[in-house]
């Protein structure tokens, strides 16, 4: 074995010292060097105190030791490199090229010598990548995977008279079982469950999903790489196939792991570094404007922004008609009949794409609605005007120029029933938007609230208590259309106390389901509320209630407003019944800045028995 030791030792020193003359000095620095991390992917974990590659595909590495060692892998790129007179695309240069081009300008004198690679180079022609734009499908609330967006980069060619659909995509996504259902999928990407892989896919496959399978806006991000600068990106997408990275939802994620790569293609782009502990995508997208890599955006509303678009451009009998078109089987002809040239071609462009939406959205792609489809298509055909639609605008906000996602808050307030009370919190939230929070870059009426917690101080006691712990918190007011009728939904969980200064800290699960709409003074909502608590203040340990929560919300670009009441009336594991009315004033100081008001009353009941309190607080929230 010693043998053996001795003449790899000297096989090695053959290779790599005789050609290239390097002393060891230089290919320490290299292998510390920024840029050779980032192809490999190495990073320092914050939590195990490690320097350490993210990517777990032993065939991301040349050397056993190459994911904890990068001078080790170093020198073993550096003697696979050398090699020459392989079989085409049997080299170690045709597997990370990416590596193989950075390490030929960065070694004088190298004796490389360009093996033959078939396999990549019409992979790489195929793609025929001119310039890269980063995709930005926003927010998807009833996606726990889309919840905060998605990020992917689209490889665009040289001539731009070819369609950007027939471009190439790179996508980054958790590799998940079909069959987890989406509970199990939230657990798995929360802890790393799944596997995340890099793909390469026509541009169309995407965009199909993302604008007309979940009807999401997109926006594009033209980046301001060099042509050198998109080919080593090409390159280091080639090295990652095949290869895949442990995935999490809230650091490690589709848009950490796109701007990693971003890294990895650039020497002047260094972004995933400050993404430790977690990666919103429109924080990544904020980075690309601080480091001046975007050139220009571009807006495309989904189908669903355009039907709705549409939709508010005709008259209520335009509206009734286009949708007897589908949901009835008259005939079409006496169903126009009332209507004008004009109002008949849009009444039947409406209805085409109400029943695209029915077929897709709510899966009802059988056989007779096809058929009504198509008999739809041929009368629209036989009308030669114009419908007349205005596109869908652009919007006013993009969704990174909205309020930064991490939130830190000092609120003062007082507590008054059997006895008064005030108390100071600090409240630290890492993520991301809740229905009074700055409205502008955000979609009207949901709210995802992630690791919130709230210390509190009671006045004349110096020590800090746990008030709240939110885990997760996510409100779906979603209204009802004349074409949609999604449902409005919440659900939260995690630990709180009750407001009065001596209650003991209790678990919660917190469900609803219901109905919003939008009206000229505001979002009104009604939910069904489902309650679970647990803790040893309640009767059996336990309380399980439901009752209605109605609300009405106001979100304006410079006050916000919520007046919400909630009824726990049916109670099992404990009598107690909850009442309580809560309004809530947000005012807008700055883009990162706003005081909020709030006021409400609780109250409970158990054997007649009655307790009341009315708290009153004002709070100052920093976004950053």
């Amino acid at each position: 074995m010693k043998l053996f030791r001795i003449c790899g030792a000297f096989f090695f020193a053959l290779i790599v010292f005789p050609v290239f003359a390097q002393d060891d000095s230089r290919l320490q620095a290299l292998a510390e060097s920024q840029q050779w991390h980032q192809l490999l992917h190495v990073r320092y974990h914050p939590l195990t105190f490690r320097t350490i590659s993210q990517n777990d595909s032993e065939r991301f590495f040349l050397s056993s030791d190459g994911k904890e060692n990068p001078y080790a892998e170093l020198l073993a790129d550096i003697a696979a490199f050398a090699q020459s007179g392989l079989q085409p695309d049997e080299s170690a240069q045709c597997r990370f090229p990416a590596r193989y081009q950075w390490l030929k300008t960065k070694l004088e004198n190298n004796g490389f010598i360009d093996q033959p690679c078939p396999a990549f180079e019409q992979w790489r022609d195929e793609l025929d990548a001119d310039a890269i734009t980063l995709i930005f499908p926003a927010s998807h609330i009833n996606s726990p995977s889309s919840m905060y967006g998605h990020t992917l980069i689209r490889l665009d060619r040289s001539d731009e008279r070819r369609s950007k659909l027939l471009a190439y995509a790179v996508n980054f996504a958790a590799n998940a079982d079909p069959t987890d259902n989406e509970l199990v999928f939230s657990y798995k990407g929360l802890a790393g469950g799944y596997p995340g892989v890099a793909s390469v896919m026509p541009y169309y496959v995407k965009t199909n999903e993302y604008q007309h399978m979940e009807y999401r806006d997109v926006w594009e991000y033209r980046l301001t790489l060099t042509s050198e600068e998109v080919d080593q990106f090409v390159r280091h997408v080639w090295e990652l196939q095949d290869t895949y990275f442990d995935y999490f939802f809230f650091d490690e994620n589709c848009s950490y792991r796109i701007i990693a790569m971003l890294d990895a293609a650039s020497e002047r782009v260094n972004l995933a570094d400050d993404f430790v502990y977690k990666a919103v995508p429109v924080d990544t997208i904020r980075a690309l404007w601080q480091g001046d890599l975007v050139d220009e955006v571009t807006f495309r509303a989904s189908a669903a922004t355009e039907l709705e678009t549409r939709s508010r451009q005709v008259s209520a009998e335009v509206l009734g008609i286009s949708r007897r078109l589908i949901d009835e089987r008259d005939d079409i002809d006496g169903l126009l009949k009332p209507l004008s040239q004009t109002e008949r071609a849009q009444a039947l462009e409406l209805a085409a794409a109400y029943a695209r939406y029915l077929s897709i959205k709510k899966k009802q792609g059988n056989p007779e609605l096809r058929q009504r489809t198509l008999a739809v298509l041929s009368a629209r055909s036989r009308i030669p005007v114009s419908a007349g639609f205005d596109n869908a605008p652009t919007p006013q906000w993009r969704d990174d120029e909205g309020h930064l996602t991490q939130r830190l808050g000092i609120r003062a307030g007082r507590i008054s029933g059997a006895e008064t009370n005030t108390y100071t919190d600090v409240r630290l939230r890492m993520a991301y938007h809740d229905v009074i929070d700055l409205p502008a870059g955000f979609v009207d009426g949901s709210q995802i609230q992630m690791g919130q917690f709230d210390l509190r101080r009671w006045g004349g006691d110096g020590a800090l208590r746990l008030q709240n712990a939110r885990i997760i918190d996510v409100l779906s007011l979603s209204h009802q259309t004349a074409f949609q009728h999604p449902v409005a939904w919440a659900v939260s969980f995690g630990a709180e106390r009750y407001p009065w200064r001596e209650a003991e800290l209790y678990g919660y699960l917190k469900v609803a389901f219901g109905k919003a709409w939008l009206t000229d003074v505001g979002r009104v909502y009604g939910l069904g509320e489902v309650r679970m608590l647990a803790d040893n203040q309640f009767e059996q340990g336990y309380q399980l209630s439901a009752g209605p929560r109605l609300g009405w919300l106001w979100q304006g670009e410079q006050l916000q407003f919520q007046l919400e009441g909630n009824w726990q009336a049916l109670n099992a594991g404990d009598d107690t019944e909850q009442r309580s009315l809560e309004a809530v004033l947000g005012l807008r100081i700055s883009s990162n800045d706003q005081l909020r008001f709030e006021a409400g009353r609780q109250v409970a009941e158990n054997n007649d028995v009655s307790a009341a309190s009315n708290q009153f607080s004002l709070t100052w929230n920093r976004y950053f």
